[in-house]
């Protein structure tokens, strides 16, 4: 399905009846990610997800959006859809940002929290920012000199590959969006999340390491940490069976 909201097209699913779930992607993915998540939540919940402006088939925002105009269309989307209540969100990597900053702004209000290797932490920040502004330097020379311009790709993927994050390379027209969204360090939002926390992390989660999940801990007011062993990033995927129990065990 897809709606308009605030002139933009939103491609969304609304799926089971009951108590409102609000399932938000990763950057790079889209809502079919949650799609074995979805089936069972299903069962005693109301599921809403949505593809993020950008992702998906939902279009490219005209502008470079921030966070916050993430965390803004997604609560005018669920007013769209005369949803008054939301029991809770759950959102992997940058949808934990627009969680993080919608809460933190009033314009999301779950009454519960759970972040899967949830982005919004600046513990690595400096390293990586060093890194895309080495890479644009390299991305400007070799326009100058072609020779360089010839091997430019092949260099510039083994960078960003070195540097443990493909999604800046493969954003493609959402480059300055991306920019925009791992620039803001969200560490104060995360204090003003005092609702009941379940972070999931996986122990091999090179995209949001586990001292990001450490340093969201020790800022919630009401929060709790559940590590996965030898899982990465996409935690709920890799280990599914180990993340509905947790899941189960929070939210009903």
């Amino acid at each position: 399905m897809k709606i308009l909201v605030d002139g933009q097209l939103i491609e969304y699913r609304d799926e089971g009846s009951g108590r409102v779930l609000l399932l938000l992607h990763g950057w790079g993915s889209n809502l079919n990610t949650f799609d074995q998540i979805t089936s069972h939540l299903v069962q005693n919940f109301r599921v809403i997800r949505l593809n993020f402006p950008g992702f998906g088939k939902s279009p490219k925002p005209v502008d470079d959006w921030s966070v916050r105009d993430y965390a803004k269309n997604t609560r005018d989307l669920l007013n769209k859809l005369k949803i008054q209540e939301i029991y809770a969100v759950i959102a992997h990597s940058f949808g934990g940002r627009v969680v993080i900053k919608g809460v933190g702004l009033n314009y999301l209000q779950p009454q519960k929290v759970v972040l899967i290797g949830a982005a919004g932490i600046k513990s690595r920040q400096p390293i990586k920012k060093n890194i895309y502004k080495g890479i644009a330097k390299v991305g400007k020379l070799a326009t100058s000199l072609p020779v360089i311009n010839k091997i430019q790709p092949a260099l510039r993927k083994q960078l960003y590959s070195t540097s443990g994050n493909m999604d800046y390379l493969n954003s493609g027209q959402m480059q300055k969006i991306f920019l925009n969204a791992i620039n803001e360090d969200l560490s104060s939002e995360v204090l003003l999340i005092t609702q009941p926390t379940l972070l999931i992390w996986g122990s091999n989660d090179i995209e949001t390491p586990l001292s990001d999940a450490n340093l969201m801990l020790k800022s919630l007011h009401r929060g709790r940490l559940v590590v996965i062993p030898d899982a990465g990033h996409f935690v709920y995927t890799e280990s599914y069976d180990k993340v509905i129990k947790e899941l189960d065990e929070f939210l009903i």
